[in-house]
């Protein structure tokens, strides 16, 4: 267990590790604008499996649990056939819109078929990443995040800095839909070495999908909420401010969201079983834990942003090839609400811990609807500033709303 725990801690430090490297590699050789592209794409690529899984990797994941994972492997395929071809009319109808309206990224370069290929080949393996999950093969679905997020990043890089017309966020998205590949390829070789390949091809249809398509449908939209939540800000703040502008946001969030990861990895995800565990037997235990990590929680969150705060300071300052940008009240703000969002992050997983889950998948949804409205708002009232301030309040609300539903479980 620990062993396993180890390698899939090392796997995701080297996997946040590549994706600074990116974004300083970004910011510094092609520009705050392309910033702000590569991040509107990052953010379609947790929307799109969220809006096309329709709900139903909830289901798989727990219906895929077994001692026999070839026993299983059938549903995994039913439900990735189902994805596939969803996703194969999603992106016709897609390539269509964006030549409807005249490209994509205002003449940039930026090409429409390796992004729409980047988001089928993200749909199909975040389905393949939750079956793994659930078949217990937690490593190889790790190193799939790994391959397909990161692994390709020295390649765009080290292409960039030695060649000056591969300095383009084409040549990124061409290396990001190799990394895919390179996990597909991975995915088959796993499913031969486990001898699951043959079960693939001949087990007979299940009809797992057409039994779960009531289940699925009242999960579908509080996943999407979810990525609205984490996401959602950066469209509306496309359609409303300038590219550079976006670029600055997404930059400071960039950074911002590397302690959410960090966090949520290292302190709020290893603490559910426990807290499931405590809930169960002891309520005055299970309060006080939650206590004492709502404490840890913003304490840490606090001082690993005022280092990185720091750092991109520095970097503003002494270091002007980086091209990192520095506007004091925005960056404070911009990592004040990703941090405000993250404890409510925390406080679902406290409502989850107590069986909560209507509660919880209630207020994400409330959550996410006004935190859209309320980004729009700010956004044309005050810009990016506005925006930001409103997220902050919204997710300071929001927080308040599920203390109160805590203090009722």
């Amino acid at each position: 267990m620990w062993l396993t725990g180890g390698t899939i801690a090392a796997i995701r430090i080297v996997t946040l590790a590549m994706r600074f490297a990116l974004t300083v590699y970004v910011t510094a050789m092609l520009g705050l604008v392309e910033v702000g592209q590569l991040g509107l794409v990052k953010g379609l690529t947790a929307l799109v499996p969220a809006v096309l899984g329709m709900g139903f990797n909830f289901h798989m994941c727990r219906d895929v649990v077994s001692d026999d994972p070839a026993s299983r492997i059938a549903i995994v395929r039913d439900r990735m056939a189902w994805t596939l071809r969803v996703s194969l009319c999603a992106a016709v109808l897609g390539l269509l819109g964006v030549w409807t309206l005249g490209g994509l990224g205002g003449g940039s370069g930026i090409s429409p078929l390796l992004i729409v290929a980047i988001l089928l080949a993200e749909t199909l393996a975040m389905d393949a990443y939750l079956a793994l999950t659930g078949l217990r093969m937690n490593v190889v679905a790790n190193w799939g995040v790994l391959l397909r997020t990161a692994a390709w990043v020295p390649v765009a890089v080290i292409g960039g800095l030695l060649d000056a017309g591969l300095r383009t966020l084409d040549f990124v998205f061409a290396c990001w839909l190799v990394g895919h590949v390179a996990n597909f390829v991975m995915l088959g070789w796993v499913l031969r070495r486990l001898g699951l390949w043959h079960r693939w091809k001949s087990d007979p249809p299940t009809g797992w999908v057409r039994r779960t398509v009531p289940g699925a449908m009242r999960i579908w939209p509080s996943d999407v909420a979810l990525v609205l939540i984490t996401y959602g800000d950066r469209f509306i703040l496309s359609a409303t401010v300038g590219e550079e502008t976006l670029g600055i946001y997404v930059f400071f969030w960039t950074f911002a969201n590397m302690i959410r990861t960090l966090m949520q990895s290292a302190i709020v995800t290893p603490s559910l079983p426990r807290l499931i565990d405590l809930h169960r037997k002891d309520r005055g235990g299970w309060l006080k834990a939650v206590r004492q990590l709502g404490v840890a929680i913003p304490a840490t969150g606090v001082a690993a942003s005022a280092a990185l705060l720091l750092f991109i300071w520095l970097g503003h300052n002494f270091v002007p090839q980086s091209n990192f940008p520095w506007q004091t009240g925005l960056a404070i703000l911009v990592f004040a609400a990703v941090m405000a969002g993250y404890f409510g992050d925390y406080l679902s997983t406290v409502l989850n811990s107590a069986g909560a889950v209507g509660a919880c998948a209630s207020l994400n949804i409330g959550f996410a609807a006004c935190l859209m409205l309320a980004i729009a708002a700010g956004a044309m009232l005050g810009g990016v500033i506005g925006a930001t301030i409103a997220s902050l309040v919204t997710a300071l609300v929001f927080s308040g709303l599920k203390l109160a539903a805590i203090r009722r479980v």
